[in-house]
């Protein structure tokens, strides 16, 4: 028969009147589902870099000046009387602060404390 025929539809395995099975179905849902987590993580970890980003762009000079800004702060702030009461800020600064190429191993040894209070 010619193109207007009735034969060989039911062989057509691309017509759309096959409804999809229950399997196909949940193929599809967690294949959809996996795509979803897989974008979710990749912006969450993008998101994450950001400060590291913002760090490595700055100019040498402003990101030595930013350090020991930070750094004085932290020490003005936290390595005296006040640090219990400013914990949770003296512990973000720490955080940052070992984000810096400048911040050696004296510096992490000065943070140490700081930072072992931010782990639980």
């Amino acid at each position: 028969m010619g193109p207007n025929g009735n034969e060989g539809e039911a062989e057509n395995i691309f017509t759309r009147d096959r409804a999809p099975t229950r399997s196909q179905k949940r193929v599809r849902q967690l294949v959809t589902l996996g795509i979803i987590v897989l974008v979710l993580a990749g912006v969450w970890a993008y998101l994450q870099g950001g400060e590291n980003r913002a760090l490595n762009a700055l100019a040498p000079a402003q990101r030595e000046a930013l350090f020991q800004e930070t750094r004085d702060d932290f020490r003005l702030l936290c390595m005296g009387d006040a640090g219990p009461k400013l914990l949770n800020r003296c512990q973000k600064q720490a955080e940052f602060l070992t984000r810096f190429s400048e911040c050696d191993e004296a510096c992490h040894q000065e943070l140490a404390p700081m930072l072992r209070k931010a782990v639980r």
